[in-house]
């Protein structure tokens, strides 16, 4: 403990309780309240500057809650001061008020795309993960002549600024995904005719010179999933057999992962990779693997095969998918997995999606024995995702919509849902989010059925895309006609 007034604190008649039982009882209170008590007198002005008492406050109030704490980026605790850790602390619960509140006040807002050609649209955006949570990766697509160009934009600066540009024509596109391990030189990956690993060299002052390509593999493929070093893809001939590559150094393919039962060649909807197993969500089933590649029992050219170890059936196709692990303290200090939030939002036979999203949670399987080999007799997970609940999410024939989900939680979409705000129209749209909860835990809004967040809305059609940063508390919107917006609630 912080050797700083603790006798003369145990010792004050004003003060008749020690130390240890005033740390139980504060780590109760608001955080306004606290600082309240730094006003009433010497002995609380000096028990709330202790760095004990914030490093406690931080991890019951923040860490523990699954809550992000701005900027933080992967700092280490033990070497912060007291008043370091009293503004993360404050900086953390101050954005989540703000965040899940019913009408989240934006800190900042600014216009700082707008594309010069006609018929440009956003067409995919994304923060890259961790990095100082200041890069924002987007794709502009222009029909006339058709071209993309991929940027990544400083959005830590006031008026944000393009850094790095690469502009694709000639040859097919097939898309970009980006890494999620931020300690890897590999950022993103393109698909055109090649399948190209790039880099980015920050302090280039050419944006046109600051992507940079680290490696390349030969062929037409669908990208799904870059994490560290390892690329996952799928085929998009034959049987659609998934493919996971090494892309170190000269890329190779380690493994394919192949389900029999596939009556049909089922695309892939989204990806989950971690240790040695791998969760795919296709276009109506989950599929849990094995990664650890083994010999082949009939010998056969190419790479080992592996086969689903568990599968679960949803009842309908789905439209779209989202997946993310969800960030749980206490999994990450008992070294077991972390629950999977699954956002779906189901297909129908007619021209528009369902007008409803789906929380599913893949649940942990309380059997598994963390650091033993993933296998039939010891999966991560429980196959079935367990329903949590329904979000009403109408999108109306034609109209764009997104969906973006968070490691932290948040569910953020666009949607048609305008009856709320200025009765039922034919165009209008709205940019709402809600706090997801893993199976088992508590939240004041989880019996709603609506949106528990409305960040905006609008009388026209013209938002089509949507990406979320929790830890910085920013969301980007695209447009169809290629600009972008940032507002920031930190």
């Amino acid at each position: 403990m912080d050797q700083i007034g603790i006798g003369s604190w145990d010792s004050s008649p004003s003060l008749p309780i020690p130390l240890d039982i005033f740390f139980d009882v504060v780590q109760h209170l608001p955080i306004q309240s606290i600082l309240a008590l730094r006003q009433t007198s010497k002995s609380f002005y000096a028990i709330t500057r202790l760095r004990s008492l914030w490093a406690l406050l931080l991890r019951t109030l923040v860490q523990e809650q699954n809550i992000p704490i701005p900027y933080f980026d992967g700092k280490s605790l033990n070497f912060l001061s007291a008043l370091e850790l009293e503004r993360l602390t404050c900086h953390a619960l101050a954005l989540r008020n703000n965040w899940t509140s019913p009408d989240p006040d934006a800190k900042r807002e600014v216009d700082f795309y707008k594309p010069t050609e006609p018929d440009s649209r956003i067409i995919f955006m994304e923060f890259l993960p961790g990095r100082g949570n200041r890069w924002l990766i987007s794709v502009t697509m222009t029909a006339q002549p058709r071209k993309y160009v991929i940027q990544c934009w400083d959005v830590a600066i006031p008026t944000p600024v393009c850094i790095a540009e690469l502009t694709h024509m000639e040859g097919p596109y097939g898309g970009v995904v980006i890494n999620d391990d931020p300690s890897s030189p590999a950022i993103i990956v393109m698909q055109s005719a090649l399948t190209e690993i790039l880099t980015i060299d920050f302090d280039e002052e050419d944006p046109e010179s600051a992507f940079v390509p680290l490696t390349t593999i030969d062929g037409i493929r669908e990208i799904h999933l870059l994490s560290g070093n390892t690329l996952v893809t799928r085929r998009p001939e034959t049987g659609g057999e998934v493919s996971i590559w090494d892309i170190n150094d000269q890329p190779c393919e380690k493994i394919q992962l192949v389900n029999p039962s596939l009556i049909q060649n089922d695309r892939c909807q989204a990806m989950y990779l971690r240790d040695d197993y791998m969760v795919i969500v296709r276009h109506q089933t989950v599929e849990l693997y094995s990664t650890i590649p083994r010999p082949n029992i009939i010998a056969t050219p190419g790479a080992p095969i592996s086969y689903p170890l568990a599968q679960y059936s949803f009842q309908w196709h789905t439209e779209t998918v989202n997946m993310s692990e969800q960030v749980s303290w206490h999994a990450a200090r008992s070294h077991r997995p972390s629950p999977i939030n699954i956002v779906v939002r189901f297909g129908s036979i007619y021209p528009w999606p369902v007008n409803i999203l789906h929380h599913f949670v893949l649940t942990p399987n309380p059997a598994y024995v963390p650091g033993r080999e993933t296998s039939l007799y010891n999966l991560p997970y429980l196959a079935q995702p367990t329903p949590v609940q329904t979000i009403g999410s109408p999108v109306r024939l034609f109209s764009p919509s997104s969906v973006a989900l968070g490691r932290y939680g948040t569910a953020l979409w666009l949607d048609s849902h305008t009856e709320d705000w200025v009765g039922p129209s034919d165009c209008g749209q709205r940019l709402a989010g809600r706090i997801l909860m893993a199976t088992g835990e508590s939240s004041t809004s989880q019996h709603s059925s609506g949106a528990s967040m409305v960040f905006r809305v609008r009388d026209d059609d013209l938002w089509n895309k949507v990406a979320i940063d929790e830890e910085s508390g920013r969301i980007a919107v695209g447009y169809v006609n290629g600009s972008i917006t940032l507002y920031e609630y930190s």
